[in-house]
C-alpha cells in the first residue's frame, strides 16, 4: 500500500508491486515471474506439516502472504496460523540468516534464495504445484513514461529474463 501511495502521490513515478492495484490512475503491467521457494534448514528433517509447525516461521514484510499461498497448495487443508513465528526482518539480505541456523523455516523468490551466500546450510525444497510469484510495474496512467525509465525498466528486466 505504501508504493500504490507514493506513485499516486508522485513521490516515486515507478513502483514494484506483488499485487495489481485497482486504481484508474494507475497503468500495472507485469513486471517479473519468480517461483516461490519453501527453504528450510538443511538438517535432513523432511517437511511435514508437523515438522513446519515445530520449527516455527520466520516472517518477512511479504513473507505471510507469500506463506499463504505456497503453503496452502502444498499442505492443503492446513492451517497457516497453526505455525509459530520464531523471527521478523525487514532485510532482505538478513532472512534466510537464522532459516541456515536451524531457527526456523520461510518463504521466498527464487531470486532471494539463490543470492544467499551460505547455500550449504539451508534446503528448498521442490514441490508441486509450483506457485509463481509475479511482480507489477506500476505508474502513474495520466501520461507516458519518459524514455529514460523505458531504459531503465529494459536493463532491470534483461537479467532477469536470462534465469
Amino acid at each position: 500500500p505504501e508504493i500504490v501511495q507514493a506513485v499516486l502521490s508522485g513521490r516515486c513515478d515507478l513502483g514494484l508491486v506483488d499485487q495489481p492495484p485497482d486504481h484508474p490512475s494507475l497503468t500495472a503491467e507485469p513486471f517479473a515471474r519468480e517461483p516461490l521457494c519453501l527453504v528450510l534448514p538443511n538438517d535432513g528433517a523432511e517437511p511435514s506439516w508437523q515438522q513446519l509447525c515445530r520449527l516455527g516461521f520466520i516472517d518477512h514484510p511479504d513473507g505471510h502472504s507469500m506463506a499463504l499461498r505456497l503453503l496452502g497448495r502444498r499442505y492443503p487443508g492446513q492451517r497457516f496460523a497453526e505455525i509459530p513465528a520464531r523471527g521478523f526482518t525487514n532485510q532482505i539480505g538478513l532472512i534466510l540468516a537464522p532459516v541456515a541456523r536451524g531457527l526456523g523455516f520461510t518463504v521466498l523468490p527464487r531470486f532471494a534464495v539463490t543470492a544467499f551466500a551460505q547455500q550449504a546450510q539451508i534446503r528448498v525444497i521442490q514441490g508441486q504445484p509450483e506457485v509463481i510469484d509475479t511482480l507489477w510495474l506500476i505508474y502513474r496512467a495520466e501520461w507516458p513514461l519518459p524514455a529514460r525509465y523505458l531504459r531503465l525498466i529494459s536493463a532491470l528486466k534483461e537479467p532477469l529474463s536470462a534465469q
